[in-house]
Formats: structure tokens, sequence, C-alpha cells
């Protein structure tokens, strides 16, 4: 019998030996696409920035309190500044924590920044780069004009915008009065979308503490 070395080699792969080798990347492949793979989280556009009941009220306190004072100002200060701001009128800024559903992004908690620091103007600090981070959220204090009527920044001023664009926040908030919150989202190719409507959670019918849509007149 003639005896072929390549034909002892094809049937040793065919009765096992060439499966046994090809076996390791075949299970690294079934594991591979066993494995979930998850959409990109910005797989569906954001379309609206919901905010929880209980986390509005909380953004109304702090809203309430940074603009407490805002007809008020030192003796030391002129006069002549009035309108035109002044130290005495900060603003504030806490880090959001949420979650997207579809093309709703919701606002379920915040917290204070580390080493906040706030000015008339502006205000800086760090947030926590925890899964469920989403950006941050800050008040624009209200000045007064000759008459010491308010004068709102009624939406994200050119600085939050040139912020938030050189930032890695998913959405950016500014909150210029009592449930009335300005925002920005960015998309998934890193475009910004500005502005995005920003809804506070439908309350109960038997809750009756609503805010006013402008609280101008109760200061």
């Amino acid at each position: 019998m003639i005896f072929d070395p390549w034909v002892c080699r094809f049937e040793s792969a065919r009765r096992g030996v060439l499966p046994r080798m090809l076996l390791f990347p075949a299970l690294v492949f079934c594991a591979l696409a066993a494995r979930s793979a998850p959409l990109p989280p910005t797989s569906i556009p954001v379309r609206v920035i919901l905010v929880a009941n209980d986390v509005r009220d909380s953004m109304n306190v702090v809203f309430i309190h940074s603009t407490s004072g805002w007809k008020k100002y030192h003796r030391n200060i002129n006069a002549m500044n009035y309108g035109r701001g002044s130290p005495i009128w900060r603003e504030t800024m806490r880090c959001l924590h949420g979650r997207v559903s579809t093309d709703t992004l919701w606002i379920t908690s915040w917290e204070a920044p580390r080493g906040e620091r706030a000015f008339a103007a502006a205000v800086t600090g760090e947030c926590d780069d925890s899964d469920d981070a989403v950006g941050s959220w800050h008040t624009h204090p209200w000045r007064a004009d000759s008459l010491q009527h308010p004068v709102k920044t009624r939406g994200l001023s050119v600085g939050d915008l040139r912020a938030f664009r050189a930032s890695s926040d998913r959405i950016s908030l500014a909150q210029w009065d009592r449930d009335s919150i300005a925002g920005a989202v960015r998309a998934f190719n890193g475009s910004m979308q500005y502005p995005i409507p920003v809804l506070v959670e439908l309350r109960a019918d038997l809750d009756t503490s609503r805010a006013s849509p402008d609280s101008a007149e109760m200061h």
C-alpha cells in the first residue's frame, strides 16, 4: 500500500483534529455574539428634558434663596451700578443626575459640586463622573433696572453655551425663575442643540402647590 502523508493529514483533520483547532475561536465568537451590545445612549436624539417633581421643588428652593436679596445692595456699592450686576447677586451651581428613556432625558436628582466658586455672572465647580451624571445646572440671578424691576437672563447666555461646548456634559440647564428653566443638549455627533424643551413632571390634581409661571411680583 502506498503511504501518502497528505491523505493522512486530511483524514486526521476530518476525524476531529481540525475542529478542535477551531474550537477556541468559535467559542470566542459565540461569547462576543451572546454579550449584550447596548445601543449608544444618543442613538435616539433627546427631544425633551423632563424634571421630576421633587427635583423641581428643590431647584426652586435653591433659586429663591439665591435671588432673595436681588433688590438689596451693600451700602458701599455705588448705586450707579445698581442695574449692572454686582457681587451681591451670585450664581449657584449644582451637578445633575438622570437617565435616558427613548427621546426623553429624566432629571432624577442633583448634588452640590466640589470647589464651587460663585461670582456675579458666573459659577464654577467640579462634578463627579458617575454613571448617571448628565451635566450641571446653575441659577441666573436677577439684576434691577433703574425702576427696580427685575432684569432676567431668560436662557443660556453666550458664556454658558461656550462653556457647555468645551465640556463633556450631556446637558446644561439654567434656571432664571421659578419653574422657568432653559436647556441645551449634546447630540451623538458632538453638536449642540439649543434650545430644547425643559418640562416638569405633571403633578396630581390634589397637589395645589403649583408656583406661578413668573415670580417677579413675589419678591
